[in-house]
């Protein structure tokens, strides 16, 4: 299974949930590259689908260009999954349960009503709150914030390790390139879980000896370098 391959795809959207399944089922056996070679009694069986369902499936995968099946003489067909070639146009077809388009046209509000929400006295009082592992949205919001968010949430898990006290340009621009990476990197759960990986590892907190009986001990920087993340992020330090 590639983690990577797997990030990509789940937050991918306009499919039905059995193009989803299908989809992550591929991802579930694919290696770095994308390749994968399941058959499609297997994906059957393990999405819960028929393989009349999985064959549509994987045919509106490829016409959506997330999919490139290739054909082997004599030996079964093999995949490469794209998630960066995803592609819906306009071929998407509304999933299955999706309720009718709504015909009746709202009234008008009030040409001195205020905001929705805002003029309703029930609603003056009420207070939206953000979910807890998304990053803060609030207008003027850049990645600036992220990356502060990212550091305090290293500073307060992993105190064990060297404090950051400065977020120099560097350290922004290569947290910044990781939240990049993936839309799955931009989800404040994502970085708490990565963290909760480096405290678990022996290794990375310095708890067993390293070279000449010398504990490694990693620190912010060290994480954040993009073939050590990708190390942490598929597991290579916690075996």
């Amino acid at each position: 299974m590639s983690t990577i391959v797997m990030s990509l795809c789940w937050p991918l959207q306009g499919m039905s949930p059995a193009q989803k399944a299908v989809l992550i089922s591929l991802a579930d056996n694919a290696n770095d590259e994308g390749a994968c070679w399941p058959s499609v009694a297997r994906i059957a069986e393990r999405t819960c689908l028929s393989e009349r369902a999985v064959r549509n499936a994987l045919r509106w995968l490829e016409q959506v260009e997330v999919l490139a099946a290739h054909q082997r003489t004599g030996r079964s067909t093999w995949y490469t999954v794209s998630p960066y070639n995803y592609n819906p146009g306009i071929s998407c077809p509304p999933a299955p349960d999706a309720p009718p388009p709504r015909q009746e046209v709202p009234p008008t509000p009030a040409p001195d009503a205020g905001p929705p929400g805002i003029s309703c006295p029930q609603n003056r009082n009420r207070t939206v709150r953000e979910p807890s592992g998304s990053f803060a949205s609030t207008p003027g919001d850049s990645k600036q914030s992220q990356v502060d968010q990212i550091v305090d949430l290293f500073n307060e898990l992993l105190p064990e390790l060297p404090r950051v006290v400065l977020v120099n340009k560097d350290r922004k621009s290569k947290v910044q390139a990781r939240l990049a990476e993936s839309p799955v990197h931009q989800d404040l759960d994502f970085w708490r879980d990565f963290f909760g990986m480096v405290q678990a590892s022996d290794w990375l907190m310095g708890r067993v000896g390293g070279r000449d009986n010398k504990p490694f001990r990693c620190n912010f920087d060290w994480l954040i370098a993009p073939t050590n993340f990708v190390k942490v992020v598929e597991g290579n330090y916690n075996a």
